[in-house]
């Protein structure tokens, strides 16, 4: 947890930012597909107070910081009513509502990512100090601002965590376990028979989602997508910033 209480702020604001962001998505594709419950109830917002819920986006994520000292929870569920989909594509439309959260999270990180290197591109984000050049005693070689690099500038910081949090709910939810939203990939894949009983499986989620990330090495798994595709955010950036455009870096 930050101790920098203007980043502990910042941290909060793209919190709720990106999880407004990720239920209204599900809200907005809902209704697209013909299921308009979610936006009859006020949910196809970016207000974050109408995606809280007191359960699982204050007390859950204190409760496990205070055990494990992680601390993950979520939103409020977005209610989805699969009976109004058209009944030859109600698993697939029910999938596509549920990836629209996460996929609305890694375009949001790549938003932040673009803010990020067009504020480098613009001395906005300046270039840290500079470092010796080995090499040559007499010259240095300037630390262009990356993703990847630790700062002491406030909007750098912001911006980095605006890109890690959203890559990390994405990655989070895609994990196929019920209720998360890869678990209705699962169900859209598997033969109607089995697709009800699934997704049943959702009265137990909360139990199966703890138990895999605190005991089946949850995190450790899920560590191993979420740092290639940070790592690949941060490489677009850095390509994108090289091309120094208005001169700044030279």
């Amino acid at each position: 947890m930050p101790e920098d209480p203007y980043v502990l702020t910042g941290l909060i604001v793209v919190l709720l930012l990106s999880l407004a962001w990720h239920e209204s998505a599900h809200a907005w594709v809902a209704d697209r597909l013909g299921d308009p419950t979610a936006r009859r109830l006020g949910r196809v917002t970016l207000n974050p107070l109408k995606h809280l819920d007191p359960w699982m986006s204050f007390l859950v994520p204190l409760l496990m910081y205070r055990l494990t000292g992680i601390a993950f929870g979520g939103g409020k569920p977005v209610p989805i009513d699969p009976r109004n989909f058209p009944t030859e594509h109600r698993a697939r439309n029910f999938m596509l509502v549920a990836l629209a959260g996460p996929g609305s999270n890694l375009f949001l990180a790549g938003v932040f990512s673009l803010v990020f290197t067009v504020c480098v591109w613009t001395g906005v984000i300046a270039a840290g100090p500079p470092i010796p050049n080995p090499y040559h005693a007499a010259s240095s070689v300037s630390r262009v601002p990356s993703l990847l690099y630790d700062s002491d500038s406030l909007i750098t910081t912001c911006l980095q965590l605006a890109v890690y949090l959203n890559v990390l709910l994405a990655v989070f939810n895609l994990v196929p376990l019920p209720p998360l939203d890869g678990s209705r990939f699962v169900g859209w894949l598997l033969p109607r028979p089995l697709q009800n009983g699934w997704y049943r499986l959702d009265r137990v989620g909360f139990v199966l989602v703890v138990v895999f990330f605190l005991w089946l090495h949850g995190f450790t798994l899920m560590s191993w997508v979420f740092e290639p595709v940070f790592t690949a955010y941060a490489s677009v950036s850095d390509r994108l910033i090289a091309l120094d455009p208005l001169g700044v870096l030279r």
